[in-house]
């Protein structure tokens, strides 16, 4: 049971990551038609800092728009209904215990950090390497090979996560 419920909230972060991260590449707005001289145009109209822009569009990027336009419809209709599941499944982990509700609040922490890229990871590894010099907390060698892993693509961030919090101390709720 305990199983099916992370591998359920885990799913729903996900898509919820996915869905937010490639709404910020879709393109906004609607498209228009115009006839000039009997001739159809189409436009692509959103609104910037309030005010009502038109980009004309050729034919063989109209539909390419239209399908980002539809699929962020589809988007945006589905992201509130993964927020609410989301919620439902926190608070049911409330009831259930600490240990349970610890667990998701590490996988929501982690989420994501598996699908940055090669340079993204990096940047990270960098970012927690000088956190680590500034506060004077050296990384234990298993920590840092557990990155490495990590970084590889050859462990779960999660798995390494959960693995180094208990290496210092810390109850990850298992």
């Amino acid at each position: 049971m305990d199983q099916i419920f992370l591998s359920e909230y885990k799913d729903l972060l996900e898509r919820k990551t996915k869905i937010e991260k490639e709404l910020q590449t879709l393109v906004r707005g609607y498209i228009s038609n115009k006839t000039i001289n009997g001739k159809t145009y189409r436009y692509l109209q959103n609104r910037v800092n309030g005010n009502l822009t038109s980009k004309y569009l050729k034919n063989t990027e109209a539909d390419m728009v239209a399908e980002q336009i539809s699929r962020r419809k589809e988007y945006e209709k589905e992201l509130p209904k993964l927020t609410a599941r989301i919620s439902e499944l926190e608070q049911a982990a409330r009831l259930i215990g600490k240990n349970t509700s610890r667990r998701l609040m590490l996988l929501r922490l982690s989420i994501g950090m598996d699908s940055l890229t090669p340079e993204e990871k990096k940047h990270s590894i960098s970012f927690a390497s000088a956190m680590n010099a500034v506060e004077g907390i050296p990384v234990s060698e298993q920590t840092a090979q557990d990155i490495t892993a990590w970084q590889n693509g050859n462990e779960p961030f999660f798995k390494i996560f959960e693995a180094t919090l208990k290496r210092y101390g810390f109850s990850a709720g298992v």
